[in-house]
């Protein structure tokens, strides 16, 4: 913990905040912030005098210590006379390297257990048109003396069959691809490519797909991060409609008025077995999972984490399927994703 005056100069700091630079306190109190953060000042700076407004101000920024690269959670807090005049700043640090590194822990197992569910249905979207094409091939050869024509289509199917190999591949290398940066990505498009690793089990499952795109909507986002996050919405839909049902996906743009920012709605609903109220208010708990076995826990909670990372909201709605209500009851669950542009 630190305090910060209006200058910009440190007042006070304790034992903990003087460790983590790594220097004598009197290489601290009475420094200005300048000469202590050194290159980091802009940034610490930006936060400073914006709680100097009257604004709390939080920042997660990385530092080196003694110790290594350490990340803090940090507080600004202004500090008020009785009159509410802002005085000063209260700084009040929390070194969250060790959350931090466990997370990205859990971010990696679940990026391993969405292989594994994957990878049975890659194989099968794979394996149907090589199987296509061992038999159009023997068609060819078959008719190619007495039926050019006719071997010439069979070698046009081939063709579009290993397309479609290609485009799987394609997608299946995009899924897995780490974002580096933000860009504009087609937001319908980046939908389709995410039902596309799924086409093999939604026809196994007797799952319709309604999609629902209002126009041409994009957004500034990180691709591999959103991408994870509807595959782990539209995987789990597919999942609770074990005999069948609707998967319908809208996608639209929108504000969010309590914010009056611009950005992306999404929406994944099934016509599943529903959840309960119980179940509805630990769905993003960590660990939490419906699957037994199957199931890591991880996958709502790590999209959740993301959305809320980056200024998003992810709300659920949901309808119990039980046999006493009347027929033509609707059941299922409803996930609403909103971003805002330039976010994720």
């Amino acid at each position: 913990m630190a305090y910060v005056d209006a200058d910009l100069r440190y007042l006070a700091a304790n034992q903990m905040y003087v460790e983590r630079f790594g220097r004598p306190e009197q290489q601290i109190v009475g420094q200005l912030v300048s000469d202590v953060t050194g290159p980091a000042f802009e940034n610490v700076a930006r936060h400073l005098r914006a709680a100097l407004t009257g604004e709390i101000q939080y920042l997660e920024p990385r530092m080196i210590s003694v110790d290594g690269y350490r990340t803090l959670s940090v507080t600004h807090l202004p500090h008020r006379d009785a009159d509410g005049t802002v005085l000063g700043v209260i700084v009040y640090g929390c070194d969250i390297t060790e959350q931090r590194r466990a997370e990205a822990a859990l971010l990696q197992s679940e990026k391993l257990a969405a292989v594994g569910r994957l990878a049975s249905s890659i194989a099968h979207e794979i394996n149907n048109p090589l199987e296509s094409v061992v038999n159009l091939l023997y068609l060819i050869e078959q008719t190619v003396h007495q039926d050019a024509e006719q071997a010439r289509q069979f070698a046009l199917l081939a063709q579009q069959e290993l397309a479609r190999v290609s485009q799987i591949a394609t997608q299946t290398l995009r899924f897995f691809k780490q974002s580096t940066s933000r860009q504009r990505v087609d937001i319908p498009g980046l939908m389709d490519s995410v039902l596309a690793l799924y086409a093999g089990k939604l026809v196994n499952s007797n799952v319709e797909v309604v999609r629902e795109y209002r126009d041409r909507v994009e957004l500034v986002c990180l691709e591999g991060e959103l991408r994870q996050a509807l595959n782990n919405l539209v995987g789990n839909a597919i999942d609770v409609m074990r005999v069948g049902g609707r998967l319908r996906v809208r996608v639209r743009g929108a504000t969010d008025f309590a914010t009056g920012r611009t950005g992306v709605r999404l929406t994944v609903a099934d016509t599943g077995v529903g959840m309960s109220s119980a179940t509805q208010s630990r769905i993003f708990e960590p660990f939490f999972t419906t699957k037994g076995i199957m199931g890591t826990g991880l996958g709502l909670w790590i999209t959740q984490e993301l959305v809320v990372k980056e200024n998003g909201r992810l709300g659920v709605r949901s309808r119990e399927d039980q046999p006493e209500k009347p027929a033509g009851t609707t059941h299922g669950t409803v996930f609403a994703l909103f971003l805002p542009d330039g976010a994720v």
